[in-house]
């Protein structure tokens, strides 16, 4: 092991090199990282949705409920099963062990028996349908009201801006909420249809006979192919208030219009509205691109935002309801805090019973080993959250012992006689495996956190990762970096404190 220590002697020009480089590339590596405010967590569970409108809940539990439980049943990574069963609807989630990581292919296989099964339910079976996206989060939520406006003209200037905020280049994903279903509500008037004998089934097939979405046909020519299409579809109100049918009794045409009102409506009761101070609302979810800071992606939200409510309409208001990168920003400001005042406290520990000169020595290997466990940290996928950076603070105690270790026992040679080159070489050579040895040890100890096969682990699986890289950091810089130090800075013996003094050739 004392070759990496002699590698760093005799190429000292390139020592310094790759020290730059690791205080360089570690500090991009710390501003550039992945940022969240907890560690990712894997949410194994899917919801599967069935409805009949209008059956009670008892048939819904056993036409459609019991025969989606017994098929999912069948998926051998399935944990647990929950249902919700109220009436013309069925929600089943299913949850999958937390030993399994990769949900695809189990989500896909739940798709695949959910399909199959869809033949043998009830006729007017809506679904089974399959949400393996149930746990995503948004990262940001974007109310869109105004007082003046209805919900139909919210929902068509929500749909316009989901277009262009999904082309950003940070964003993955972009739902709405709040938008509630249309309906066309027909009133008869019962004494009009009764005076003039018609009944509600003529009214019906007459509606069905007319508004009919099918190809009219082709004409080719020879040279050109043409589409028919056919008129006659409803493309508003008064289509379907001016539609002519025959009276029965008298053969003469009628408007549909003499014999009920037409007009637009919400399903009622509405399905999740949603508010936002006190207001009628559409919601934006948006998420965030996997492996993107939190800082672009506000920026780059922020500004959209902006942009997006001077081009609205007057009496439009298009706001920020939740932002998460703002609050990623105060708890990794505030970890950051944490590691700093810890950094400053063990430098401070060290020179106060080492002495400037030797705690200067020591202290280096500090500020270097973080930059080259957050070069590690990009290497490994590990993002930039509060378990990781604890882990960091957790590990600073831990690394600096190795530097301790080198730069005493090479002080301590110097001032037995040894020179400095040789005093270096030597205290590698007898302290790199035991200080490996050390250092595994503290490892394996956290082993554990990075190989549990549950919630637990997947959590504080970063802990665990960070800590591995810091403590292996420390023991390569202590052969690298700190012998050099000790080389330059330490000079013949000194007996005047104990430690080999700075001469006049250093």
């Amino acid at each position: 092991m004392d070759k990496l220590t002699l590698f760093a002697l005799k190429n000292n020009r390139f020592t310094q090199l790759l020290l730059v480089l690791i205080i360089v590339i570690g500090s991009a590596s710390f501003f550039n990282a992945p940022s969240k405010e907890d560690p990712e967590i894997l949410v194994r569970t899917a919801v599967v949705v069935a409805q009949i409108p209008g059956m009670s809940p008892e048939r819904i539990e056993r036409l459609l409920t019991k025969p989606i439980e017994r098929e999912a049943k069948q998926i051998p990574e399935v944990s647990e099963l929950k249902s919700l069963v109220r009436t013309g609807y069925t929600q089943i989630k299913v949850t999958v062990a937390d030993e399994h990581f990769d949900l695809q292919p189990i989500w896909d296989n739940l798709r695949n028996r959910m399909k199959d099964l869809q033949s043998s339910l009830p006729e007017g079976t809506i679904g089974p349908m399959v949400n393996d996206e149930f746990g995503r989060v948004a990262s940001a939520t974007i109310a869109l009201y105004g007082e003046d406006y209805s919900l139909h003209e919210l929902d068509l200037v929500s749909e316009s801006i989901q277009d262009r905020i999904s082309a950003l280049a940070t964003v993955s994903q972009v739902d709405i909420y709040g938008v509630q279903d249309e309906r066309i509500w027909l009133e008869p008037d019962t004494d009009a249809m009764s005076r003039l004998g018609v009944s509600p089934g003529q009214l019906v097939a007459a509606l069905q006979n007319q508004n009919i979405v099918l190809p009219g046909g082709k004409i080719n020519t020879g040279k050109l192919e043409l589409t028919i299409e056919p008129s006659g579809n409803f493309e508003a109100l008064s289509d379907i208030e001016n539609l002519v049918i025959l009276e029965p009794e008298s053969g003469q045409n009628i408007y549909l219009r003499d014999l009920l009102s037409v007009r637009r409506g919400y399903v009622e009761p509405q399905n999740t509205p949603v508010y936002y101070n006190g207001k009628p609302s559409i919601i934006l979810a948006v998420s965030m691109l996997s492996g993107i800071t939190s800082d672009s992606f506000g920026v780059e939200i922020s500004e959209f935002v902006a942009l997006e409510q001077q081009l609205l309409p007057a009496g439009l208001h298009f706001e920020l309801a939740t932002f998460q990168p703002d609050k990623v920003a105060t708890a990794i400001s505030s970890a950051t805090s944490n590691l700093f005042q810890t950094v400053a406290i063990v430098l401070a520990v060290v020179m106060l019973f080492l002495g400037f000169r030797m705690g200067m020595i020591v202290g280096t290997i500090v500020p270097l080993t973080m930059m080259l466990s957050f070069i590690g940290m990009q290497i490994w996928d590990v993002s930039l959250q509060r378990m990781s950076i604890a882990a960091i603070i957790v590990s600073l105690g831990l690394l600096v012992d190795n530097g301790i270790v080198i730069a005493e026992n090479i002080n301590t040679r110097i001032i037995q006689g040894m020179k400095r080159e040789a005093a270096a070489l030597a205290a590698s050579k007898t302290l790199a495996i035991p200080l490996l040895t050390s250092s595994l040890t503290t490892i394996l100890a956290f082993m554990p956190l990075m190989l549990a096969q549950d919630v637990a682990g997947e959590y504080l699986r970063s802990l665990s990762q960070v800590i591995i890289i810091a403590l292996l950091s420390s023991w390569l810089l202590s052969l690298l970096v700190t012998p050099l130090m000790c080389v330059v800075f330490l000079c013949e013996s000194d007996e005047t404190n104990g430690y080999a003094a700075l001469g006049d050739r250093c």
